[in-house]
């Protein structure tokens, strides 16, 4: 596939997309969720998680390990979603707001826990109802008795779930549908949608570089907004956001 940074093409029959799907720990955000409530717990998991977002070991092994010595409260979720904030990947903001622009919808769809996830797309401009993340109920919510099987349980706690969860999504022709994404589990989703865009600009992994139909070594998030705008919506982004449309082309935001 020739760089949009390059000519703007697209491949032999991409005519863009009507939905995308954005990863969010190290795609819209530089950090890792989990490791970051860790940390602030005093427990230590990032090996964990990079053996899991390498395809080293399954999601499934690591998830309730990471989790079971957390047991994080609404007050952690609100810190971790101004984390997520602090480290906004470059163009993340914009390059949303350019795609809802030209009528494309926008969901998060992460392995992280909803409830931090929800706050930080909500800040991002995607309404809650577009964000597919793991549950971790709090007090007073159903399934609260026990918040880890409740995580557990679902389908984005474990390898195969992203696939799972983006077929669901209705209404959408799949040659219509983008993912990007920085791991495996990203990855796994190619076959249900029509373009996966590899996303490297935190942690370039081998197999997501090899296999994604386009990778995007980052710094910024700009060019995925060309890519999803495809032929038909072009002229429209470079008119409705001419900044994006722009940083695009050349890697670069300019100053307003």
């Amino acid at each position: 596939m020739a760089s949009p940074s390059a000519s703007v093409t697209f491949p032999l029959g991409w005519t863009g997309a009507d939905v995308v799907f954005f990863d969010c720990d190290s795609t819209l955000s530089s950090l890792e969720g989990i490791d970051e409530l860790a940390e602030r717990a005093g427990v230590n998991v990032a090996d964990l998680t990079r053996q899991a977002m390498a395809g080293e070991i399954s999601m499934e092994e690591v998830y309730g390990v990471r989790l079971e010595h957390l047991q994080p409260s609404a007050q952690d979720f609100a810190w971790l979603a101004n984390r997520y904030s602090e480290t906004i990947i470059p163009g993340a903001r914009e390059t949303i707001a350019a795609l809802q622009a030209i009528n494309i919808r926008v969901c998060v769809i992460s392995g992280g826990l909803f409830p931090a996830v929800k706050l930080f797309a909500e800040e991002l401009g995607v309404a809650p109802k577009d964000v597919y993340a793991v549950p971790y109920p709090l007090e007073g919510e159903p399934g609260a008795e026990d918040p880890l099987a409740t995580a557990c349980a679902h389908p984005l706690a474990r390898n195969g779930g992203k696939p799972q969860i983006v077929a669901q999504v209705a209404g959408v022709a799949k040659e219509r549908r983008m993912l990007v994404g920085d791991g495996i589990s990203d990855l796994e989703a190619g076959p249900e949608v029509g373009m996966f865009v590899g996303f490297g600009a935190v942690e370039s992994r081998a197999r997501v570089v090899a296999e994604a139909d386009h990778f995007l070594p980052g710094p910024g998030l700009w060019e995925v907004a060309l890519l999803a705008a495809g032929p038909e919506r072009l002229e429209g982004l470079r008119k409705f956001a001419p900044l994006v449309y722009e940083s695009g082309v050349s890697g670069v935001l300019p100053t307003p």
